[in-house]
């Protein structure tokens, strides 16, 4: 995988999820709980593995289904959390 791409591709999966992606570029994408503002997390790409701002390896690239869903775990949101668009709506 590209490793300029899969940021991009990991951000969708962020916002499937219901995270609430605060900044994406082509190194880093970070992520709030919009339950909980005050969790949020940065992910980056390095030698193929996503890691947190915190140094912890969440997945590898090509994974971003499985990254996604540890970060959103970790960042307490709960698993029946709406996608943020459908809480937008609210």
């Amino acid at each position: 995988m590209d490793t300029t791409t899969a940021p991009a591709i990991l951000a969708e999966q962020f916002r499937s999820r219901g995270l609430t992606v605060i900044n994406a570029d082509d190194q880093t994408v970070s992520v709030m709980n919009p339950l909980n503002p005050s969790l949020t997390e940065a992910v980056g790409v390095c030698d193929g593995h996503y890691v947190t701002c915190w140094g912890y390896e969440l997945g590898q690239t090509g994974d971003e289904t499985g990254t996604a869903q540890r970060l959103a775990f970790l960042l307490a949101l709960p698993s029946d959390s709406p996608s943020r668009d459908t809480a937008s709506r609210r």
